[in-house]
């Protein structure tokens, strides 16, 4: 009942599931955005604690060095400039030059910020100054400037007025952002991982396979919860052992009184009618038996190889040759596109028998018809599909995830005719065991429809258990 409960939960809330956002998604998302409120408040508090551009600050600095240099060499006595040049060019590292008529300036060398610069200077020092940034082949940054009606050169270097500008608040906005949204994705890393761990964790174990355990270091939540699950999956699978180890020895000790009782009927004094009659009862016994074996030898772990799947479907074919031959079955193989599957071939070979058995029991359109059966294999992503269709009477649309559960059956004439319910229920696990998954549908014109999903490498698929 549980099982069926969260069968339909899933399906009920599959749209709404994949609408939703994951957890490492929604972490990164939420600090990022209150990584871009934190920044856009402290760009838009520093844009308004400073309101002058670079371009107005720097013409204030350059106008200053002009008005120092003019009235330094306006007040020193002529003898003394060349020695006041020197002295400003190794001290402050600035020129000054005559201004000539030949001088070649170079409008290309200038650039933007030069240029930008130009109209704050010429309300500073004139409408006559001019700004270059190169000028004889000399790269710098060339201010003209008036002393008595001459014209002159005052020469700064580019790197001190390049450094000036300097990157904009808004490169570093883009700049912080960038590193804050990585520190953010690896937080979002951090905080994810336990929770992605477990889910994996929780698939493998729905799977039937024994998860790896997890890391019962870090913070005390999810160190707590890693111990309790890992004392989960133990516990589980301690009583999956026991489970099957039970199993395996009431079916050891059912099978051999079954054998004394076929040699006692063999030697006992009855008719032949009579004889057949407790022959097939304690083969259907058998087969039940046989069937609570296959159930409990599904936990323990797989051999992984290389599978011919139209080899194996047909050795599959010949051991239902006879009842083919005997006209009892119609059956039809087609491995279309599947050539490998990687798993355990006794596990394909057993699933595969189980929904012929089932469509060869109750696909027949009528009784004294035999059963028509068309099976179908096809490669998908990842793995095999099979269909098994028959054209019986069908199931009532309710009941086909019920078929899906251990010994459930539709009828009491399911039991008369040697089923115990559990044949579907070892395909359904061994469709989980390898990350697939088996459905059944009404066929369109009557019938059954078993389709098996098997991937390799026990692969999830989306969807699955």
């Amino acid at each position: 009942m549980m099982r069926a409960a969260a069968q339909a939960s899933a399906a009920g809330s599959g749209p709404a599931r994949s609408a939703r956002i994951s957890l490492f998604w929604r972490t990164f998302l939420l600090l990022a955005l209150l990584i871009g409120a934190s920044l856009g408040a402290t760009l838009g508090i520093a844009e308004l604690l400073e309101r002058t551009p670079p371009e107005q600050r720097l013409a204030w600095e350059v106008a200053s060095v002009v008005n120092l240099t003019r009235s330094a060499l306006v007040s020193a006595e002529p003898q003394r400039r060349p020695a006041l040049l020197e002295e400003l060019a190794r001290e402050e590292d600035v020129g000054v030059l005559p201004k000539e008529p030949e001088d070649h300036i170079d409008d290309s060398a200038t650039g933007p910020r030069l240029r930008a610069l130009q109209p704050h200077l010429r309300q500073l020092l004139g409408a006559g100054t001019q700004v270059a940034g190169r000028v004889n082949d000399v790269d710098a940054v060339w201010v003209s400037f008036e002393i008595d009606g001459d014209d002159y050169w005052l020469i700064l270097p580019r790197a001190r007025v390049e450094r000036q500008f300097g990157p904009g608040l808004g490169l570093l906005g883009l700049t912080a952002a960038g590193l804050s949204l990585l520190g953010a994705l690896a937080i979002s890393r951090l905080v994810n991982r336990p929770l992605a761990d477990l889910s994996r964790a929780i698939a493998a174990l729905s799977r039937g396979k024994a998860p790896a355990p997890l890391a019962d270091e870090g913070p005390t939540e999810i160190a707590a919860l890693n111990r309790r699950f890992n004392r989960l999956a133990r516990e589980l699978a301690r009583l999956e052992e026991d489970r099957s180890l039970a199993l395996a020895g009431i079916s050891h000790d059912i099978r051999s009184p079954l054998a004394r009782l076929r040699m006692e009927i063999e030697l006992a004094d009855v008719n032949a009618a009579q004889r057949a009659s407790m022959a097939e009862d304690i083969e259907r016994i058998d087969r039940i038996v046989g069937q609570f074996i296959q159930y409990a030898r599904i936990a323990q772990p797989p051999r992984a190889e290389r599978v011919d799947v139209a080899a194996a479907l047909a050795s599959i074919d010949h051991a239902y040759r006879a009842a083919v031959e005997a006209g009892d079955l119609v059956l039809s193989i087609d491995t279309g596109d599947a050539r490998q599957w990687i798993g355990d071939p006794t596990d394909l070979h057993r699933a595969v028998s189980n929904l012929l058995d089932n469509a060869i029991r109750y696909g027949r359109s009528t009784a004294d018809q035999p059963a028509r059966v068309a099976l179908t294999a096809r490669a998908v992503d990842g793995g095999i599909a099979i269909t098994v269709r028959d054209h019986g009477a069908g199931v009532p649309d309710d009941a086909l995830e019920r078929l899906l559960q251990p010994f459930a059956r539709m009828d009491n004439e399911r039991s008369e005719r040697g089923g115990s319910g559990l044949g579907l229920a070892i395909v359904e696990r061994l469709a989980r065991r390898y990350g697939g998954q088996l459905s059944l549908v009404n066929a369109p014109g009557g019938g059954l429809e078993a389709s098996l999903i098997l991937l390799q490498d026990g692969t999830t698929m989306n969807g699955a258990a």
